[in-house]
């Protein structure tokens, strides 16, 4: 016997999330309040009683009173019951027609393959999940590998953070993992040049990562997050949204050139034009500054590392952006995390973004990708055509505003 309600409050949705073993941060219902400028709604699926199925639903008002219903990483259910799904689609798709949504989209975990070092194991239940949600008339949107072709990247990367038993891994343990030339750039070699790391919840820290996030935008000409959304992710999460910060200390910098300097003829012109530019840092920023740096929410069994910046002006030759994420890998295996999520990498993992996420040696995930169930069909066939234009034209008009 199945109920399905789409009034579920959030202490009950909570409830339902805190007996499913993962979920993704999208469908925890902060996420609602992340997401300004849409509605939402708690889903839930009630069998015999308990909830057995549920989703966070965003809804988004568009001119001339047209609705779309997306559920990020939704929904929070087993695939492989199929009665289950179909229950549930009839709720949602009900809830859909008695607002005026003319589709619903999902992004569901639904497990294609899992790659690890190159060798790429298929997930033989994966293809079946799809299946459920293709008989109830759910459109597949395709196996396209880019990064940005759908509103979630298919391809995501992830880092366990414990054994094969269970067990938290040790620090020895987690630096193994990763690709041997990165780790001489992680501990002494770090210290000595003046590079240390920090984490904190305070809300103010939100500045000092807007600034270095600016770089990075300068930098690969593409629109980051405004203040705005960061402080809402702050106010949604609270401790849970965690600042992590390596900052250099340049008068440590300048005393490791200086030891250098009596000890090492052979680069002696190098080593002078780093003082040099030590020195002109050290006027510019004070004597230490943040040089790059990582926002991250712990969700779940798992931590995402959601956005990061840094500062290439600033002796990026010396990685502090390695270091950070072992920082935090650390940090959240001691906060009982299991998984780390370098969040989403492009499927032919031969970009710049792929080439640094992999030099951790983390577990590609491929997804099955975007579903969308149409509600209203003639207003679907029409609105298919319409927004991705429409889409185009504002990220072009955004990057003009910002003089890109």
């Amino acid at each position: 016997m199945y109920e399905f309600t789409a009034e579920a409050t959030e202490k009950e949705y909570s409830e339902f999330l805190e007996r499913t073993p993962h979920y993704s941060v999208m469908q925890a219902p902060q996420w609602a309040e992340v997401k300004s400028g849409w509605g939402h709604s708690f889903c839930l699926l009630y069998k015999d009683g308990t909830a057995a199925a549920g989703a966070l639903l965003l809804i988004r008002k568009l001119p001339m009173g047209i609705k779309i219903i997306y559920s990020p990483r939704g929904y929070v259910a087993d695939y492989s019951d199929k009665e289950l799904i179909r229950a549930f689609t009839q709720g949602v798709k009900a809830y859909a027609k008695k607002i005026g949504a003319y589709v619903i989209k999902i992004d569901p975990e639904i497990t294609l393959s899992r790659t690890y070092l190159g060798s790429t194991t298929p997930d033989e239940d994966g293809i079946e999940q799809m299946r459920s949600l293709t008989e109830e008339g759910y459109l597949h949107m395709g196996f396209d590998k880019g990064f940005s072709k759908y509103a979630q990247p298919r391809y995501n990367a992830v880092y366990s953070l414990t054994n094969e038993d269970g067990s938290p891994k040790t620090d020895e343990q987690i630096l193994a993992g990763y690709n041997r030339r990165i780790r001489k750039y992680i501990g002494e070699y770090t210290r000595k040049r003046g590079l240390s790391f920090i984490h904190s919840t305070d809300e103010e820290k939100i500045g000092d990562f807007m600034a270095l996030s600016a770089c990075t935008e300068k930098r690969q000409h593409i629109l980051q997050r405004d203040e705005a959304y960061f402080r809402r992710m702050k106010h949604a999460y609270g401790d849970k949204n965690i600042f992590f910060f390596a900052r250099m200390n340049f008068d440590e910098l300048l005393a490791h050139i200086d030891a250098a300097l009596k000890k090492d003829d052979a680069n002696k012109e190098s080593l002078l034009k780093d003082r040099q530019r030590a020195l002109e840092l050290k006027a510019e920023y004070g004597d230490e500054t943040p040089v790059s740096a990582m926002n991250t929410v712990m969700c779940s069994d798992t931590v995402y590392f959601m956005y990061s910046g840094f500062n290439d002006q600033i002796f990026s030759r010396y990685r502090s952006t390695l270091q950070i994420r072992y920082e935090a890998m650390r940090y959240f295996r001691d906060m009982g995390m299991k998984y780390a999520s370098f969040m989403g990498i492009h499927g032919d993992l031969n970009d710049s973004l792929a080439e640094f996420k992999l030099k951790f040696n983390p577990t590609v995930t491929e997804f099955a990708g975007e579903f969308e169930l149409p509600v209203k069909p003639l207003m679907y066939k029409i609105m298919t055509k319409a927004l991705p234009a429409a889409r185009r034209i504002y990220i072009k008009l955004m990057l003009k505003l910002k003089g890109r």
